[in-house]
């Protein structure tokens, strides 16, 4: 779904700030910058010098994104700072061989046809099946399919963009070269990190690394640019059809690319260097690299896994854990590879990871365990006529066809709409949350463990 991007609220922080900040932004001198979302769009900022007269005068920015937002824009004056807008206009009606041929009604234009003929005269009229010239020997129709080999014209026509352009009618009091940012909101360019895990033989130890994976659809190259990843949901509005209707449209070794830090409600990744991201083309660029993290291998059922047993992996996203975590790990897909014998590392299983903070656990689903079953069976269900209440017995089955014991944890859901309380169980539990029981079953090799427990509702 299509959203309308409050660009306008993040300019301000970014576009306008305060009389240091833009003075720093002059020293600089010209650049280009991106801050890219996670979430389908980007913040472009550049510095350009151009050359002004006094009084009023255009300014033309051609290389700007396709997917330009252009409710967006804004143009400052870096320096000298007395240069103002008075207009601002985006022009997209770009080359094409029907705007071409529409641009050429009442001028001359030249017809080279497949046998190598050459027919001139004035175009009258066109469309996709054929031709009307009028030249000396009258009103030509002249067949367009298998008949037309080339179309010439004299010229590009006014008004007719090779790219989308930017266009500011500007006032500047003094003459002369000036400095001037603009900032916009583009889409179709987005990031992702995917991760790569590759476990150790005995399972203890995991090595991670995080490549972010930026698409760049905008329709524009943006070259040797300044690159910032905004990590984070940011609130996005729907757009209405009214909406619709009325838009026109740490190293640089490369070993820790990017620096992070936290901006408002979110985290920035900036690269350590710059990089060019050509358009329809998809950049990796790395994020992290951490030998050696330990984990603990889990086991979990979950009535939602049916009679499967799902294999856990997890770790604390914490600098304790090890040197190079305890930074907030964007979200993205978690591939895990094992290591066999023979040290070559085999694909064992994928997940999803959300954004995780600092001293957060992370945890993985890499698949689930072939050799555990489960089984789940509510043995008895009472109700009395006339009272607000209800007792269910459960007997949940964990077999274990390993040739050594393993602890399973199981999370059992009640109804937390409900008034409950459990009434007996034969073996000891932990209340995760109000509908939520936590057991840490131990099951022996080669055998089963069976959970009995009676719980009573009440409403």
């Amino acid at each position: 779904m299509k959203s309308t991007i409050l660009v306008e609220l993040l300019l301000l922080t970014t576009c306008l700030p305060c009389t240091a900040v833009a003075q720093d932004e002059a020293e600089l001198g010209p650049g280009l910058s991106l801050t890219v979302y996670n979430q389908n769009f980007a913040v472009v900022k550049q510095r350009r010098l151009i050359e002004l007269g006094q009084g009023a005068g255009l300014v033309k920015f051609p290389e700007v994104a396709a997917t330009i937002v252009p409710e967006s824009v804004q143009f400052t004056a870096l320096r000298p700072t007395g240069a103002k807008v008075l207009e601002q206009n985006y022009e997209f009606d770009l080359v094409s061989a029907g705007k071409l041929l529409e641009k050429y009604i009442d001028r001359e234009i030249s017809i080279v046809g497949r046998d190598g003929s050459l027919t001139e005269g004035t175009l009258l009229s066109s469309d996709d099946s054929q031709l009307v010239l009028s030249n000396s020997r009258g009103i030509q129709l002249i067949p367009r399919r298998n008949n037309v080999k080339d179309i010439r014209f004299s010229s590009l026509p006014e008004g007719l963009l090779l790219r989308p352009t930017l266009v500011w009618k500007v006032r500047a009091e003094k003459p002369g070269e000036h400095l001037v940012k603009i900032a916009y909101g583009a889409t179709r360019i987005d990031w992702r990190v995917d991760y790569r895990a590759v476990a150790s033989a005995d399972e203890k130890t995991l090595d991670v690394a995080g490549w972010v994976t930026i698409n760049n659809q905008t329709g524009t190259t943006f070259k040797d640019a300044g690159l910032k990843l905004m990590a984070g949901d940011v609130h996005l509005v729907a757009e209405t059809r009214r909406d619709k209707d009325a838009s026109l449209a740490r190293r640089a070794r490369g070993e820790a690319a990017f620096e992070e830090k936290s901006f408002a409600e979110y985290h920035l990744y900036t690269l350590g260097r710059r990089t060019t991201l050509a358009n329809a083309q998809t950049k990796q660029i790395e994020l992290l690299s951490v030998q050696k993290i330990p984990v603990t291998k889990v086991y979990l059922y979950q009535p939602g896994f049916g009679n499967r047993v799902a294999t856990i992996l997890q770790f604390k996203n914490s600098k304790k854990t090890c040197p190079g975590l305890g930074i907030p790990l964007p979200k993205g897909p978690f591939r895990v590879y094992q290591r066999d014998a023979d040290t070559q590392a085999e694909f064992v299983g994928q997940d999803q990871i959300d954004h995780t903070p600092k001293d957060e656990p992370v945890r993985i689903r890499i698949g689930y365990a072939f050799d555990l079953a489960a089984e789940r069976t509510r043995t008895a269900n009472r109700t009395e006529a006339g009272r607000d209440w209800n007792q269910q017995d459960w007997r949940i089955t964990l077999r274990n066809h390993k040739d050594r014991p393993v602890t399973i944890t199981l999370e059992e859901p009640l109804d937390g709409n409900r008034n409950w309380v459990i009434l007996a169980s034969s073996h000891k539990y932990k209340k995760k949350d109000f509908r939520t029981l936590d057991y840490r079953l131990e099951v022996p090799a080669n055998g089963q463990t069976v959970l009995t427990y009676t719980v009573e509702y009440t409403w």
